[in-house]
């Protein structure tokens, strides 16, 4: 034991069908920041990703590439691993949901939930995406090319009526809206607190939490003819990488989780799905959702059928690795959307590296050198002026981060 604080933090686990683009960079290095600015300030740190590797889309993608849906999920995970080593962000555990760990974590997760009283059988009737792997209701839905029907992120919709287990989600309006008011730091930045808010206000459904139709998944417990549904199986990973639920893992000091870095466009399930799920097992929830924006490519969210998807692996080659990362947390603020560009890496490079921290470490080192015998002196203790700067800083960890800031006050200062 090491008599530290803890501090945990998360990235959400990206899906396994397809190779890394520059968002999951954003949100990985975004995280990476925050690890090391715990670690620096004394904490013990645990840093994790993760995969998501089941589901009918890696069956239907690894059948089109000639694979099965464990080598598309062993590729996909090479290429993500090998990103947090480019990125210099490398995370303390990755949590892939095939692992046999993350296969009990989730089974638990189920016990409770069904001991609870939480979970019953029915029969769905729904339009679904086979993209996003969620069900739509018809008010969400717009009209496509040739009768179609598109969800709201523009992926097509197919009528589908299947046999499922249900959660009672219904039953936890109450409890979650009394969760949001009572820990408003919960959901940040406060734009998206709000967001979920209102989507809690108008009233739950019942979630479909099992599938039938394919079997590339976890099987429910008792009743193998079911795998669990997406978000059952993926957000349980994150309390997988505590050791959960051996209650004596070493591990298991770190929950509940600190942060969940997430983006914008999965807010609902880890903002509602997961604590509901979690209260319902009877265990903690996590102590906040920090939700970013998406980054934009001159202005165009990134697609892979517009074909403007960026790897990161070539920006970070080309331009270094820590420029890159500093220009994605100084560029777009926190929990914003941002465009980044050739030009805009390259003018941000230029005038806050090159000319104002370039010129402020140029004077600093002369200083060293002149004055210190080229010595870093040992710091003194910190007075009421240090514990402010901190505590402007964002020591306390209780806020939206806000790199975008404090790097243009840093650069200011140059």
């Amino acid at each position: 034991m090491s008599g530290r604080p803890t501090f945990y933090i998360t990235t959400a686990i990206p899906y396994a069908n397809g190779a890394p683009h520059i968002g999951h960079a954003y949100e990985r290095i975004a995280t990476d920041a925050i690890a090391r600015f715990k670690r620096l300030d004394g904490f013990e740190v645990l840093f994790v990703t993760g995969m998501d590797e089941h589901g009918q889309k890696m069956q239907q993608t690894a059948a089109r590439e000639g694979l099965t849906p464990q080598q598309l999920a062993d590729r996909t995970a090479a290429q993500f691993a090998a990103m947090g080593e480019a990125l210099n962000a490398k995370a303390d555990d990755i949590v892939r949901t095939t692992q046999p760990r993350h296969y009990a974590a989730t089974q638990e997760i189920w016990k409770r939930m069904e001991a609870a009283g939480d979970i019953y059988m029915s029969k769905y009737p729904g339009w679904y995406s086979v993209r996003d792997e969620a069900f739509f209701d018809e008010s969400e839905l717009t009209e496509g090319p040739n009768g179609t029907r598109l969800a709201p992120s523009g992926a097509p919709v197919e009528w589908v009526e299947e046999e499922s287990y249900y959660f009672r989600l219904s039953a936890y309006q109450d409890r979650l809206l009394r969760h949001y008011r009572d820990h408003p730091e919960f959901i940040t930045p406060e734009k998206y607190r709000n967001e979920i808010v209102s989507f809690v206000e108008r009233g739950l459904t019942d979630l479909s939490i099992s599938r039938s139709t394919f079997d590339w998944g976890v099987p429910v417990p008792g009743d193998p003819r079911h795998v669990m549904y997406v978000w059952v199986d993926a957000l349980t990973n994150y309390i997988t990488g505590t050791g959960f639920p051996d209650a004596n893992a070493p591990r298991a000091k770190f929950w509940p989780a600190n942060a969940h870095v997430i983006g914008k466009d999965i807010t609902r399930f880890h903002a509602i799905y997961w604590p509901a799920f979690l209260l319902s097992a009877g265990v903690a929830l996590p102590k906040q959702i920090v939700v970013h924006g998406f980054l934009f490519n001159r202005g165009e969210k990134m697609s892979k059928s517009v074909g403007n998807v960026i790897d990161p692996f070539a920006l970070s080659a080309h331009y270094g690795v820590d420029p890159f990362r500093y220009f994605l947390l100084r560029e777009v603020p926190f929990g914003q959307d941002g465009n980044y560009s050739h030009e805009a890496i390259v003018n941000r490079i230029n005038a806050d590296l090159a000319n104002d921290l370039g010129n402020l470490a140029q004077r600093s080192l002369s200083m060293l050198a002149k004055n210190c015998g080229g010595a870093l002196p040992s710091p003194a203790a910190l007075n009421k002026v240090d514990e402010a700067i901190l505590g402007a800083g964002g020591r306390s960890g209780a806020e939206s981060p806000r790199f975008h800031a404090r790097l243009c006050l840093a650069s200011d200062s140059g």
